[in-house]
C-alpha cells in the first residue's frame, strides 16, 4: 500500500512541478487564421522562336523574370513549338545558363565612366555544331533583358566542349521576321 501511495503522490508532485516551473498559465486553443502558404507566381516573358526560318517573338509562361528561367522556358518551347512557329534548339539541350560581370575593371554599375552589365554563358549539348539561328534565338532571348549585355554559347559533345563565342543580337538582325524589332 506504501508503494502505491508513494508512486501517486511522485506523480502528484511531478505535476504540479511541471506547471509551476515554466511560470506560464496555460491557455485554450486562439484561432490566427490559416496558415501562411509559400505562392509561387510564374511569369510571362518573350522569348524568340523561328518562322520560316526567321526570329519571331513569342510570349510564354516561366517560373520567374530571372534570365535563367527565361532560357529555360525557350528551351522547352522549343521542344513543342507550333502556332506554325519552330526552332533550331530542338537537337540540343540545355545544360546551363550562368550570369557573371561584364564590363571595365568589374567597377561599380552605375559609374557612367565605368559601366558594368552582365554577360550571359548557356552551356548546351547536343550533335553537331549549333547553327546560326539557334545562337541567334538564345543570344536575342538573353538580351531581352537590358542588363545582359552579351551572351556567351558553348556546346558540349561527344568530342569534348566547343566555345562558340560571344555575341549580341545585333550580328542577327539581318534573320529578323518581317516587322520584328530585335535588341541590340
Amino acid at each position: 500500500m506504501r508503494a502505491r501511495g508513494s508512486v501517486l503522490g511522485l506523480a502528484l508532485v511531478l505535476t504540479l512541478a511541471g506547471t509551476a516551473a515554466c511560470g506560464v498559465d496555460p491557455t485554450g486553443v486562439i484561432d490566427a487564421g490559416p496558415a501562411p502558404v509559400i505562392s509561387a507566381k510564374g511569369a510571362l516573358a518573350n522569348v524568340y522562336l523561328l518562322r520560316d526560318g526567321r526570329l519571331a517573338s513569342k510570349q510564354v509562361a516561366t517560373a520567374s523574370n530571372a534570365v535563367q528561367d527565361v532560357i529555360s522556358a525557350l528551351f522547352e518551347v522549343s521542344k513543342r513549338s507550333g502556332d506554325g512557329l519552330g526552332s533550331a534548339l530542338k537537337v540540343v539541350r540545355l545544360e546551363q545558363s550562368v550570369l557573371g560581370r561584364y564590363g571595365v575593371d568589374s567597377g561599380v554599375r552605375n559609374d557612367p565612366e565605368n559601366p558594368v552589365g552582365l554577360r550571359l554563358h548557356v552551356i548546351v549539348n547536343g550533335p553537331g555544331r549549333l547553327g546560326r539561328t539557334a545562337m541567334a534565338q538564345i543570344t536575342c532571348t538573353a538580351r531581352l533583358r537590358e542588363e545582359i549585355w552579351a551572351v556567351k554559347i558553348t556546346q558540349t559533345t561527344a568530342k569534348g566542349p566547343m566555345a562558340l563565342g560571344e555575341h549580341t543580337c545585333r550580328e542577327y538582325h539581318d534573320l529578323a521576321a518581317a516587322g520584328v524589332n530585335l535588341p541590340p
